[in-house]
């Protein structure tokens, strides 16, 4: 009798499905525990984070130093600029991208050749004016005084966009304010500001943009605090000043981006 029950017990622990699936005998699946990767905390680290090889992205008609320095072609770290007066690239503004090789689009490893050919940017029309998103009197109301206001990075091809507010009687006290369009980045928006948020003095601000925060940087002179905000279409806006209060802050980022939209 036990034999016969011991040889059933064998049968119904052997039947098995047309899957090859076993009806009735129970399998026990291992786990397998999958530590996460830590958040990048720097550039290096978000670029050795991407899959490689990479596609090149589209650079041509933007400032070279502006996609090599900071930008899209920043992780990649063998990109040599060619001009056609033979000067260095990397030390003026004014060169904008007319062709790379490889093309964009086409995959390559971090530490390929990429060539980028210049051409310089002579007497060039105004494209952008950034000292409008927020006035010299809307400023001046915000920082207690008049100011003179500058901007920067207004040239056609430009992803790097600003205005600086001088305070002329309060040295120190000035504010810039930085529109980054895509292609400004080494990787994208959102990646950028994800390495904002790392820092170790966050505060998050709601009802701007698509997310904000306020920085409080404690170590650089003078001790600053910058508002950084994502915005739609893969931008990303700034507003920064020494000693000063994110809800200071606030008011030039709400009049900058009621005009650029958010």
């Amino acid at each position: 009798m036990a034999a016969a029950l011991l040889a059933t017990a064998m049968t119904v622990a052997c039947t098995v499905t047309h899957s090859g699936t076993p009806t009735t005998s129970s399998r026990v699946t291992p786990t397998v525990s999958v530590t996460a990767a830590p958040a990048p905390t720097t550039r290096e680290q978000l670029c050795d984070a991407q899959t490689w090889p990479r596609p090149i992205p589209e650079v041509v008609g933007r400032l070279f130093n502006q996609v090599n320095n900071d930008g899209a072609l920043w992780c990649w770290q063998n990109v040599r600029g060619v001009t056609t007066d033979g000067r260095d690239p990397s030390r003026d503004k004014t060169y904008r991208v007319t062709a790379v090789s490889p093309p964009a689009g086409t995959p390559l490893g971090r530490f390929d050749p990429v060539t980028v050919d210049l051409s310089e940017v002579v007497g060039a029309p105004t494209a952008f004016h950034p000292c409008d998103w927020v006035t010299p009197t809307e400023a001046a109301a915000i920082m207690g005084g008049p100011v003179s206001a500058k901007p920067d990075g207004d040239e056609p091809g430009s992803i790097d966009i600003g205005c600086y507010y001088d305070k002329s009687d309060d040295v120190g006290e000035g504010v810039e304010t930085d529109l980054r369009l895509p292609g400004a980045f080494p990787v994208d928006a959102p990646s950028q500001f994800a390495l904002a948020t790392t820092s170790t003095n966050v505060t998050n601000v709601d009802g701007m943009g698509l997310q904000a925060v306020c920085v409080h940087e404690a170590t650089t002179t003078p001790p600053s605090t910058t508002l950084v905000v994502l915005l739609s279409e893969g931008r990303l806006f700034r507003v920064t000043e020494g000693y000063a209060s994110c809800d200071k802050l606030r008011r030039f980022a709400r009049l900058a981006i009621g005009r650029i939209g958010a």
